[in-house]
């Protein structure tokens, strides 16, 4: 074993009471060992995930343009895995471009309150279901931003067995 799945396993075979007991040196020391292996768990989750996007990133991207979206999530099957693959969206807006499309709303005779939060953050739900001369109004403030992509691997029992959920384009390999 190596020393970081070691003190996950010293901690995990301690008691409460015997945890209790504990001088703070011990405790200290546990805390350090348990941060420094979730650092390093991280560390490694990030690196595979880079390596499933540099991997599957460019797939994912084809059925994304397929069906007419830049980020979500799609589901394909390579080599015996279903693989969903997620692009989540980050939106960001300029808050003094914000702050004078609010202004334009209230000249308008809108209620801002109808549009935006207090903190003038725009929900991206809300922003879509605006009619398009509100989204034009605010469009010089936003700017869509992406998250980090995050797949899943989930083993197929069998050839066609699982049914993806995305599109037509389940099926086709990476």
């Amino acid at each position: 074993m190596n020393p970081q799945t070691d003190v996950l396993d010293e901690i995990g075979q301690l008691y409460m009471t015997e945890l209790d007991k504990l001088p703070l040196q011990e405790l200290d020391r546990l805390i350090k060992l348990v941060t420094a292996t979730k650092d390093a768990a991280a560390l490694y989750l990030s690196t595979l995930q880079s390596t499933l996007h540099g991997r599957l990133g460019g797939h994912a991207q084809k059925l994304r343009q397929e069906a007419g979206k830049s980020t979500g999530t799609v589901r394909f099957e390579v080599d015996g895995f279903l693989v969903s693959a997620d692009l989540p969206k980050r939106p960001e807006y300029d808050q003094h471009k914000l702050k004078e499309a609010v202004e334009a709303l209230r000249k308008w005779g809108e209620d801002p309150d109808n549009y935006v939060g207090i903190e003038i953050k725009v929900s991206e739900a809300k922003y879509t279901a605006w009619p398009p001369g509100i989204r034009q109004l605010f469009e010089p403030a936003r700017t869509l931003k992406t998250g980090k992509p995050i797949y899943k691997l989930e083993q197929v029992t069998a050839p066609g067995s699982q049914v993806a959920t995305n599109d037509s384009n389940f099926g086709e390999v990476a």
